[in-house]
């Protein structure tokens, strides 16, 4: 069963949606102009790339409170908080090391995904999970298909002994050695950002950021549906004064918070990439300005 939606509800969720939108078209705008300049260096890509997660998970959610899935947009709207905190960390110092730290990390990380699939015999490998499940147990890919994963390995090498990547490289080795020796375990480097004496998780970069109300009233409300847990006081609603029941899909109770804060998110993440990445954001000024000055009226709403 639907909720049914009068028509204030049908004109909110309308305006909420539209706004977002008008973010992510600008953004978008910005960003393929950015592409396209023939200036760019490697190290201009990492931004880029977070930038473009933004943008996508913005236009993700708009289309969502569009037709009223408000709850259904909380993991998104924590992959948006999370391209946040990196975007806005790569952009407080040391950007270019950071960028090609991003982008490293990235390379090591699909290189030990096509490693699991290539190689039965590696610990941890595609082929030697598959044996405790109970479908595919025994499954193992095809010769064909390994040597594709084996040809994007040796790809990847090529790319991470690039000299540009020479002091992420030692920086990771270093790492992973000196916990390995403290833990007697084979650390893994987990984060981009933990290199060079980083934040090792998402609550310390928004403690390092000093924005750390994000991470205890944004992140962890999401967290806890994408997860799974927050299942109960959201999906209640009450029948008369002594009984509850469940309420129906669509439910848009909690349309002005989640629609606000993805608002505040993709409006700072818009913010930042033109202080950062353009060199005249004057240029763009006339088409935020009314858009920024919106986001700032519906907040007062909260």
């Amino acid at each position: 069963m639907y909720q049914e939606y009068n028509e204030q509800e049908k004109e909110d969720l309308t305006r909420y949606s539209d706004l977002i939108n008008r973010f992510v078209e600008n953004g978008l705008t910005i960003l393929i102009e950015k592409i396209n300049d023939k200036t760019n260096l490697r190290k201009d890509y990492a931004s880029y790339f977070l930038f473009r997660q933004i943008i996508e998970a913005g236009d993700a959610i708009s289309e969502l409170i569009k037709i009223g899935c408000i709850n259904a947009c909380k993991p998104l709207l924590r992959t948006l908080f999370e391209s946040y905190f990196q975007l806005n960390f790569l952009f407080k110092e040391n950007q270019d090391r950071k960028s090609l730290q991003l982008l490293y990390h990235n390379e090591i990380r699909k290189r030990d995904y096509y490693e699991n699939l290539a190689y039965p015999n590696k610990g941890g490998s595609f082929y030697q999970r598959l044996k405790n499940d109970k479908h595919l147990n025994g499954m193992d890919l095809g010769k064909d298909q390994k040597e594709i994963y084996i040809d994007n390995i040796r790809k990847i090498n090529e790319t991470i002994n690039d000299p540009d990547y020479e002091e992420i490289k030692k920086e990771y080795g270093r790492i992973e050695t000196a916990k390995t020796k403290v833990s007697g375990k084979n650390y893994k480097v987990k984060y981009w950002y933990e290199l060079f004496d980083g934040p090792k998780n998402a609550e310390g970069i928004m403690i390092t950021l000093k924005e750390t109300a994000l991470y205890e009233f944004i992140y962890r409300d999401c967290s806890a549906y994408s997860h799974g847990e927050d299942l109960v006081h959201p999906n209640l609603e009450p029948n008369d004064e002594s009984t509850f029941g469940i309420s129906s899909l669509r439910d848009i109770r909690q349309l002005v918070v989640i629609a606000n804060n993805a608002i505040l998110l993709i409006e700072r993440c818009c913010l930042l990439f033109l202080q950062n990445k353009v060199a005249e954001p004057k240029k763009y000024a006339d088409n935020f300005f009314p858009i920024v000055t919106k986001a700032q009226e519906y907040r007062k709403e909260m």
